[in-house]
C-alpha cells in the first residue's frame, strides 16, 4: 500500500528559504541605496527651499513693477555675510549668505544689474546650493 503524503518537504521549504534569501540580499543594497539618495534629496530640497526664501523678498523689492526708483545701495544693505548667516527657521541646521556683487560706480552706467547670489550651507560648512540672480537697479 503506498502513501500519498500532502504538502512540502523540509528539504523543500529550506530550498524555498535559501532562495529567499538571495534574492532579499541582491535587492538589499538597492533598498539602502535609495535611502541614501531619499536623504541627499530631502536635504537639497531644504537648501534650495532656504535659498527662495532668502531671494524672494530681494527680487520683490527689486522687480520690475517696483513703483520708485530701485537704489544699489539699497540692494547692498541686503548683504548678509558667512559671519552672521541666517539660520532655516524649519531647523535643518542649514544657514544662508547672501552676496551681492559691486555697484557700478559711473552714474551714466545707470540702469545697471548687480549680481546677486544666495548660498545655503550646511551645519559643517558645505555649500549646498548657491543660486545666482541679477537684479536691475536704477540708481547708486
Amino acid at each position: 500500500m503506498a502513501r500519498h503524503e500532502e504538502g512540502f518537504s523540509l528539504v523543500e521549504v529550506i530550498i524555498a528559504m535559501f532562495l529567499l534569501m538571495v534574492l532579499a540580499l541582491a535587492v538589499l543594497p538597492l533598498t539602502i541605496g535609495a535611502a541614501r539618495t531619499s536623504v541627499v534629496n530631502r536635504n537639497l530640497v531644504a537648501a534650495t527651499a532656504l535659498a527662495s526664501a532668502q531671494l524672494a523678498p530681494i527680487k520683490a523689492g527689486f522687480g520690475i513693477d517696483r513703483t520708485g526708483p530701485s537704489r544699489c545701495s539699497e540692494l547692498a544693505a541686503q548683504a548678509v555675510p558667512a559671519e552672521g548667516a541666517i539660520s532655516d527657521p524649519a531647523g535643518t541646521g542649514l544657514s544662508a549668505t547672501v552676496d551681492i556683487g559691486a555697484c557700478p560706480t559711473d552714474a551714466a552706467l545707470y540702469p545697471a544689474t548687480v549680481a546677486v547670489t544666495v548660498e545655503v550651507l550646511s551645519a559643517t560648512g558645505l555649500s549646498l546650493v548657491a543660486i545666482p540672480t541679477l537684479v536691475l537697479v536704477s540708481e547708486p
